[in-house]
């Protein structure tokens, strides 16, 4: 992106597209998904109120991008806390802690992945969602307990630990812990902690924490 002479912004190959990604998760983060306008995202970007419409049909098609966005960082974190994870009970503990602090980085644009308007019109990102837990899904299968049935105990395990970092990343949005950004590493072991204790129940191998 480059300054014009009169003190407009130019773009090129698609840039548009993403500077408006990107000031759509600011301005959500700032007022919300409901207080959230295209006009707003065109006149932070410097181009013209019909400009975002070229790249995106609706105000819903903007809102989808920015949560797909903050789904694949949220992807992306979680692989590289894993990196060097060997342990499957780890790897599936380790969901928790990168949800919250995904949800203290991007705030509004975490709860983005939640609303229900733009799920409905846009279940990529729903997918994106599912994908992200499927990602866990091999070491649900080596940690479940035999008994429970494989397939059923992996999936009733990873529906438990959407729900448990769901609920931590939202207590700590909520400021119950405090200012998200001061407790945010706290709040992240204690998601870690509980994750752990929740995976133990789903398994008879012993775990690393």
């Amino acid at each position: 992106m480059a300054p014009t002479s009169k003190g407009r912004a130019t773009y090129h190959h698609g840039d548009l597209a993403a500077a408006l990604v990107r000031v759509t998760l600011e301005i959500v983060d700032e007022v919300g998904v409901r207080g959230f306008s295209v006009a707003e995202a065109a006149r932070r970007t410097r181009v013209s109120p019909g400009a975002p419409y070229r790249h995106f049909a609706d105000r819903d098609a903007l809102l989808a991008a920015a949560a797909l966005e903050v789904s694949r960082r949220l992807r992306a974190g979680y692989l590289e806390a894993v990196a060097t994870v060997a342990s499957p009970q780890e790897r599936l503990a380790t969901m928790a802690g990168s949800v919250v602090r995904a949800a203290a980085r991007f705030r509004g644009g975490y709860e983005l992945l939640y609303a229900p308007g733009v799920r409905t019109a846009h279940p990529e990102v729903l997918t994106a969602k599912r994908e992200f837990v499927e990602l866990l899904l091999p070491s649900a299968f080596e940690v479940v307990s035999e008994e429970r049935g494989a397939e059923e105990g992996a999936v009733a395990l990873l529906e438990a630990l959407q729900a448990l970092s769901r609920g931590y990343a939202t207590l700590l949005l909520d400021g119950v812990f405090g200012d998200p950004d001061e407790v945010v590493e706290d709040v992240a072991a204690r998601a870690t902690r509980s994750a752990r204790a929740l995976v133990a129940g789903y398994s008879t191998a012993p775990t690393d924490g």
